[in-house]
């Protein structure tokens, strides 16, 4: 009897597994987050995505990160801060303290060739393989976009988050990195530390030298007081073993492009020549991440330059 009852029980059943409610299914949100479009004074829309750490503020402020190409780079730098800095707990380990990030972004299409780039005669074009240039790309910038990120970001961020004055960072990576030492060659006064990742120095003949020049002139009658930390992947200037099984036409175009931008030798060489005016004020530390290359370098990088900017009091 029990046999015969056994099926019936499993037919009886069965509706059951079935009838499990899916899911509700919603977008993921980064806690203690927010974000709001912001029009410049040029009419050009920004993407501002604020991240904000837990607690209360410490007297003064929290220290703060201003975030360059945030659509990509904000998630990243704001989780690795929470996950070193906790609720402040952490900083005896890490050396690192809760603070704002401030990313900048866009809604739509990205406008970093142009926002990042400086306004500077054009040097000879890169080419191909075969000697055919580059197509041009939109470039020259960077005086208008620092005017909106210090002239109208900035004061609305003092206002709604009164972060500290002095513990301001400026941090980007690439043509970020290009921008943030033009920030700092050009008005070092406007924050308190620099951060270039993997900075594009090559760009336009690397132009950005001609700014370094004025710069240290400017130090031998004007101190001042800021601190540059610059980081690059090893392979950044070399082919990756994966790159280096691409086709052969595909590979070459590519070992031209990082062989001549020396994204390695520049950063290094520039680290080297701003090490030797710290008795002028400016503090220069420099990082080589071994077997990395463009992409794959940036969270190591990111872990390394957040003690900078976000120390511990005292």
């Amino acid at each position: 009897m029990i046999r015969h009852l056994i099926p019936l029980l499993l037919l009886s059943t069965t509706p059951l597994l079935h009838a499990a409610e899916e899911p509700v299914v919603k977008p993921y949100e980064l806690a203690r987050s927010e974000e709001f479009t912001l029009k410049s004074a040029a009419g050009k829309e920004y993407r501002i995505m604020v991240s904000l750490p837990e607690g209360k503020a410490p007297e003064g402020g929290h220290a703060i990160t201003y975030l360059l190409d945030g659509d990509d780079l904000f998630p990243v730098v704001t989780s690795v801060l929470r996950l070193q800095a906790g609720t402040g707990k952490l900083s005896k380990h890490n050396g690192i303290v809760p603070g704002i990030v401030v990313g900048i972004g866009y809604n739509g299409e990205s406008r970093r060739d142009f926002d990042y780039t400086l306004d500077a005669p054009l040097g000879p074009p890169e080419t191909y393989v075969n000697g055919k240039p580059y197509p041009p790309r939109p470039g020259g910038g960077a005086e208008e976009f620092y005017k909106f990120l210090n002239d109208e970001l900035r004061p609305l961020i003092t206002k709604r988050y009164t972060p500290d004055p002095q513990q301001q960072t400026l941090m980007g990576n690439g043509y970020g990195g290009l921008f943030a030492l033009h920030v700092l060659f050009t008005r070092p006064e406007a924050f308190q530390t620099y951060i270039a990742s993997s900075p594009s120095i090559w760009w336009n003949n690397r132009y950005i030298l001609e700014e370094e020049k004025a710069f240290t002139e400017k130090l031998a009658g004007k101190p001042v007081n800021a601190k540059l930390v610059m980081t690059v992947g090893e392979l950044e200037q070399s082919l990756t073993q994966i790159e280096h099984a691409w086709p052969e036409s595909e590979r070459e175009e590519h070992r031209l492009k990082v062989t001549r931008r020396k994204m390695v030798d520049n950063t290094r060489e520039l680290s080297w020549r701003l090490g030797a005016l710290s008795d002028r004020g400016l503090k220069t530390e420099m990082k080589v991440f071994s077997g990395e290359s463009h992409k794959s370098v940036i969270p190591m990088a990111v872990s390394y330059v957040l003690p900078f900017a976000f120390p511990p009091a005292g």
